[in-house]
């Protein structure tokens, strides 16, 4: 888990309940709500400053002229948190759980083009960032739903893998997990944005490998330990949506029900992406009552240059232009390969995490192992036959941008949020770059610079 920025720290202290269940009312100090949060970031922005001046040498002073209404005292007791942030911080890196804010780089750009102030202060995630550049397909349903339309989001899941796009969904059991796993499967990608404890799904089985891989994001905008409720499952959608260049609908219900209600909401109010329903009656009354109201029919692409053309053509209609949907995109397996994002996981064997207790999230762990290959170091000049290997290829670029940043000193924490990798994988990049001569290591703090 690569270091917090300062404006994330801020906002974690004000808004999360930390280490507590996963609501407000299990704090001792209450924190802010969602829309209490967005009036002060409001009023921070209408003054000029950040999150990050409320934890620095500015906070007094931003304290004692906020309006009355803020509650200084409160947000104090809030922001003088930081040994429960500590704590909090260390718990979710054993499930490789990170968490960014809507400063950060790694947030969304979607979600800030699309949501605008109402997107998420913070986001929790477990797997690769990277896939939010992607072209993204949502599939969704109810979890009930008849077997033949759970084989063809299985389908929808493949060609999509085929086809370089990523499946968003929820990851809820039925037609989400189902597309999800069926991109997978095929040795595609999926983002899951998950609307139950983000420590308990990260450590499913069903999703190990490809959390190992670097093939699969699991996103939440709240606490990790919070427990599934059925607000925040009817919240999430709208995210789900968001982060999409369509939307398929599967199955549904007529007039109620998470997935009914979800895509009234993106047909009538929303509107991020362009919306399809299968043509199929086993869907549910649901289908052709959201036809009715804007709903497109699915075209059923068979290959993977006609999925392409249909979400292109779907974006084109959509509120967000597509510039990252070309005639042929880059397959995301391709992005993830090269992505410096890739995870240091590693996980519990079957037999040691039986041992722990249900609901426990102790399967996904940092790995502190530096590395072991013996496969010679790669500089961004060299171009022989190693060069072209995967791993080789992966630090050649992290050794580029390393170098493209180190004309000024940078401590191993700075080049690990630049990076966007752990601290361990910094230091032993570091310490072969040292060998070749290319940077230089000072004491006291530890940091390097460019030779």
């Amino acid at each position: 888990m690569s270091a917090l920025s300062a404006n994330t720290q801020a906002v974690l202290l004000l808004t999360s309940p930390l280490l507590q269940e996963g609501s407000r009312a299990a704090s001792k100090e209450p924190v802010l709500s969602a829309a209490e949060y967005a009036q002060l970031a409001a009023y921070l922005q209408q003054e000029r400053v950040q999150p990050a001046d409320l934890i620095n040498s500015s906070r007094d002073n931003l304290l004692t002229n906020l309006p009355a209404s803020f509650e200084a005292e409160r947000l104090n007791r809030l922001l003088s948190r930081g040994f429960q942030l500590s704590q909090a911080v260390e718990h979710w890196a054993k499930s490789s759980i990170s968490v960014i804010g809507r400063a950060d780089a790694a947030y969304p750009r979607r979600f800030k083009q699309r949501l605008k102030r109402a997107a998420p202060p913070l986001l929790y995630a477990c797997g690769n960032l990277e896939m939010l550049k992607a072209p993204a397909l949502a599939v969704v349903g109810s979890r009930n739903t008849h077997e033949a339309l759970l084989q063809q989001a299985e389908s929808v899941g493949a060609l999509a893998a085929a086809a370089g796009v990523v499946i968003a969904s929820g990851a809820a059991k039925g037609v989400d997990e189902t597309a999800m796993l069926g991109s997978l499967a095929a040795g595609g990608c999926a983002i899951g944005m998950v609307a139950d404890s983000l420590e308990k799904m990260s450590a499913r089985p069903i999703w190990r490998q490809a959390l190992l891989a670097g093939r699969l994001l699991l996103l939440s905008s709240d606490t990790p330990s919070a427990r599934f409720q059925v607000w925040r499952a009817m919240g999430r959608n709208k995210l789900i949506y968001a982060l999409a260049d369509a939307a398929l609908v599967m199955s549904s219900a007529k007039g109620s029900g998470g997935t009914w209600n979800g895509a009234t909401e993106q047909l009538s109010k929303l509107k991020y992406c362009p919306l399809h329903v299968v043509d199929d009656p086993r869907g549910g009354e649901g289908l052709p009552a959201l036809h009715a109201i804007g709903a497109s029919l699915w075209p059923y692409p068979k290959t993977p240059d006609q999925l392409q053309d249909a979400l292109k053509a779907a974006s084109s209609r959509g509120s967000l232009e597509s510039d990252n949907l070309e005639r042929n995109p880059a397959p995301v397996q391709e992005v993830v390969q090269a992505s410096l994002l890739t995870p240091s996981i590693t996980l519990m064997p079957d037999d040691e995490q039986q041992k722990h207790t249900k609901g426990t999230s102790v399967s996904l762990m940092e790995d502190k192992k530096p590395e072991t290959s013996t496969t010679k170091s790669t500089t961004p000049e060299q171009t022989g036959n190693e060069a072209r290997t995967p791993a080789a290829r992966l630090k050649e670029l992290a050794f580029s941008s390393l170098l493209n940043t180190l004309d000024e000193e940078k401590t191993e924490d700075e080049l690990a949020e630049y990076l966007q990798v752990t601290k361990p994988q910094v230091k032993q990049w570091c310490k072969e770059m040292i060998s070749q001569g290319l940077i230089h290591k000072m004491n006291k703090p530890v940091r390097y610079v460019k030779t």
